[in-house]
């Protein structure tokens, strides 16, 4: 450790002197320079701290915001994922399996994520085939009948016709007994090749026109067959039925390819390629690492004043990470009489980009804001600020220069162990270091660094070798 602290100074200024392009010498330190003050209250000059001497030594920032400080409780806590977000992809029949992704990839839905070799589905296939050709000959023989019973009425129309004429003659001029009773004959057969007709298009009605006009029966069992197949590939009925080459699509499918339902990461366990599976079996998983909710537990004690909250968020466990994302909070339906205590769940809102820190499995905190707390105010992180001899500091960044940085003894007012408040010295938007403020601390207490070089054990000296 005290090689460490003997170190910092000389790193810090190795490195500004690395970042500055127009000083060759590596050996140039974070060189104090004269600002203006923007705010009226700095105590010092800017430090300067160039993009490369940011990176090097981790610095980050943090805004300063308004927020409640006062009356907010903080619980510990884990992510869970949510049941919808992890899909464990299962074969829909037995056969042999070849995998299309690797794990722990990232897939956006319709991801082709494995292709299954069935017979099972070959012979849906030709279930189809068959389907559609019969769905075909009923809409034939509907036609058929159709013109059948067309042709039968318009004859039967005819020899009632004629039977009329027939009677009317044999009672005015007499003799047409033997040909009226023939055109009756006629009639009557042609009345049952008519109702045989209208028989004959109802049962083709039924397998190629259903109630209302809709489809009948052959076309009904052609639809359930392609939402069948549907369902398997990820197509739509569409999709399926569009017809390329003289052929719909359906047919020139000789695999089924799996798609990716939602996005998500691949899990680990993967079934290998060329593997024979039997149906039901799990081929692979994909997780979504955003579908999560924290899960935390707080006091019983507290339950009035978690019923009655005004607000909630998530925070990282890392005092380093500012960010914060604004939630959804949910009481557990069950509660702990051993250590009383209750579950509290926390949705992220609908919206909100996730950081990466946010895992199923990552600890974090839940940050309840009481009801009746005090009003907000500006607030810093508490390690955005250090303690120099018997000041506590903070390093304000410039706006007018973002690669320089201003030391100012921090006057503070209330804080939760987390957040603290800024009594002056800021304005809302302002950044502080809030990652690398010590490196900064110990480059001004050296009172400026000196060139210098490093030794082959990895200590430094000042002067040339």
């Amino acid at each position: 450790m005290a090689l460490r602290l003997t170190l910092l100074p000389a790193v810090v200024v190795f490195l500004a002197g690395c970042a500055n392009s127009t000083t060759p010498s590596p050996s140039t330190p974070l060189v104090p320079t004269t600002t203006e003050a923007d705010h009226g209250h700095d105590h010092g000059s800017a430090i300067l701290v160039p993009d490369l001497v940011q990176k090097n030594l981790g610095i980050t920032w943090a805004t300063a915001e308004y927020r409640i400080v006062q009356g907010v409780l903080r619980l510990p806590g884990r992510f869970e994922a949510d049941p919808t977000a992890r899909r464990p992809y299962q074969a829909p029949f037995a056969g042999r399996v070849e995998v299309l992704v690797t794990p722990y990839q990232t897939v956006a839905a319709g991801t082709p994520l494995y292709r299954l070799h069935a017979p099972e589905w070959q012979r849906l296939q030709q279930d189809l085939a068959t389907a559609t050709g019969a769905a075909l000959v009923a809409e034939d023989r509907f036609q058929a009948t159709e013109a059948q019973q067309a042709a039968a009425t318009a004859a039967l129309a005819l020899a009632t016709q004629r039977l009329t004429s027939l009677e009317r003659l044999d009672k005015d001029l007499g003799g047409q007994a033997a040909e009226r009773a023939e055109a009756a004959s006629r009639v009557a057969d042609l009345r049952m090749a008519v109702a045989e007709a209208l028989r004959d298009r109802a049962e083709a009605a039924l397998l190629a026109r259903g109630a209302g006009g809709g489809p009948g029966q052959a076309q009904h069992h052609v639809d359930l067959l392609l939402a069948q197949a549907a369902q398997l590939t990820g197509l739509t009925t569409e999709a399926l039925t569009t017809v390329s080459d003289g052929k719909p699509r359906w047919a020139t499918l000789p695999t089924l390819d799996i798609l990716a339902a939602a996005d998500g990461v691949v899990e680990g366990t993967v079934v290998p390629s060329g593997t024979w599976i039997n149906d039901r079996t799990t081929v692979l998983t994909v997780t979504d690492p955003t579908g999560v909710h924290l899960q935390a537990a707080g006091l019983q004690g507290d339950l009035t004043r978690l019923t009655t909250a005004r607000s909630a968020r998530i925070v990282a466990a890392d005092p380093a990470i500012a960010a914060s994302i604004p939630a959804t909070l949910l009481l557990g339906p069950v509660a702990d009489a051993r250590d009383r205590s209750v579950d509290l769940i926390a949705r992220p809102a609908p919206g909100t980009a996730m950081p990466l820190w946010v895992r199923p499995g990552v600890t974090a905190n839940l940050e309840v804001v009481i009801d009746g707390s005090a009003e907000e105010e500006l607030a810093i992180p508490v390690a955005a600020t250090i303690r120099d001899g018997l000041q506590v500091i903070f390093f304000r960044r410039d706006p007018q220069h973002p690669d320089q940085v201003v030391r100012v003894e921090a006057d503070l007012g209330a804080q939760d162990g987390r957040w603290v408040v800024v009594q002056s010295g800021l304005k809302e938007g302002d950044q502080v270091v809030l990652g690398g403020i010590y490196p900064l601390k110990l480059s001004l207490q050296t009172g400026g660094a000196q060139a210098g070089h490093f030794e082959a054990d990895g200590t430094f000296h000042t002067g040339k070798h």
